[in-house]
């Protein structure tokens, strides 16, 4: 009795190829494709591990590590947006929402409360970088207490201009982030005539010293007219993205260690982090037309590091470069 016939006995491939009606070369394709689309989600794994890395994008939502994947494999990526979502979540990648919103601001204060150019009807919207520039503060934990960063972000490109981190709420701090986003616009020759700074109303934004060097570079004064954080929007996201996406252990950090992890928190979200209202561009390709992202250019070190991130019995042998064209 035959192998492919006798009792308790097994089908060959070739007997099962002529059972089903296919050729054994379609049999064997097949297996190939479903080799390289196994090479090809381990690959896309340890990438998006190595890109939640906590000094990259650790708080990345799957459309950003989707658009990252598609231009980092290039069209080697054939895995569409559910079947990515679903590899994902296989793998334990999906993120849970965290909603919660400090409040920074203290606006019983004398000080004058100018008109809001930003919430208007219709609404303005700028059309280029140095028309709106909005600026908030929040707080980071560390490991003597709280501290407080000062954003100030250009509305046209999201690009985070300025920025500060105080162990107070002193205006001293969001004046430093004003200085450094005068001196951005300066270095990269952008036109700020007409530039309009919307803010809350905060003690520190509306003080003599702060409204002062806003008028001094001929800055036009905007200011939220109520406690809604819907007036300033941007400048709430921004301060979320930056506080929540970046999830270092802040509480165990000293002040000098915390300033290098916002420093580099910023620096991701200015250059690697896809934004949805860009059509997924960084603000640095907005701002500058180069399509740099250091999280599609990684080293041979970030390579290895992916590798043992990442590491799995499927991957043995098959860095993420290896479908990299």
């Amino acid at each position: 009795m035959s192998q492919k016939t006798r009792p308790g006995g097994y089908y060959s491939k070739a007997a099962l190829c002529e059972l089903l009606g296919i050729s054994r070369n379609g049999y064997y394709k097949h297996e190939e494709r479903e080799t390289e689309f196994g090479i090809l989600v381990t690959s896309v794994v340890m990438y998006c591990r190595w890109v939640r890395l906590d000094d990259h994008l650790p708080k990345s939502g799957c459309r950003e590590l989707l658009i990252l994947c598609r231009e980092y494999f290039g069209d080697k990526f054939k895995i569409g947006r559910d079947r990515f979502y679903d590899v994902l979540r296989a793998n334990g990648m999906m993120l849970r929402q965290k909603q919660y919103r400090p409040r920074t601001t203290d606006s019983r204060h004398h000080f004058h409360i100018y008109e809001d150019l930003l919430n208007t009807t219709p609404k303005f919207v700028a059309k280029a970088c140095g028309q709106m520039a909005v600026a908030d503060i929040t707080y980071v934990r560390y490991r003597g207490g709280f501290l407080y960063l000062s954003l100030l972000t250009d509305c046209y490109s999201r690009y985070i201009i300025g920025w500060c981190l105080s162990l107070t709420l002193e205006t001293e701090g969001p004046l430093q982030a004003l200085q450094m986003g005068l001196a951005f616009y300066r270095s990269h020759r952008i036109d700020i005539k007409g530039l309009i700074h919307h803010s809350d109303r905060g003690i520190q934004y509306a003080s003599f010293k702060y409204t002062g060097l806003l008028k001094a570079n001929k800055i036009r004064i905007s200011m939220t007219q109520c406690g809604d954080p819907l007036h300033n929007a941007m400048a709430e996201r921004v301060n979320n993205t930056v506080k929540n996406e970046w999830p270092y252990a802040y509480e165990n950090l000293g002040f000098e260690e915390s300033i290098r992890a916002v420093g580099n928190a910023i620096m991701m979200y200015n250059t690697a982090r896809p934004h949805s209202a860009l059509d997924m561009r960084t603000p640095l390709q907005v701002l500058t037309g180069i399509r740099y992202n250091p999280l599609l250019t990684p080293t041979e070190a970030d390579l290895t590091q992916m590798s043992l991130e990442g590491s799995s019995p499927l991957a043995d042998g098959f860095p993420p470069s290896v479908l990299h064209s």
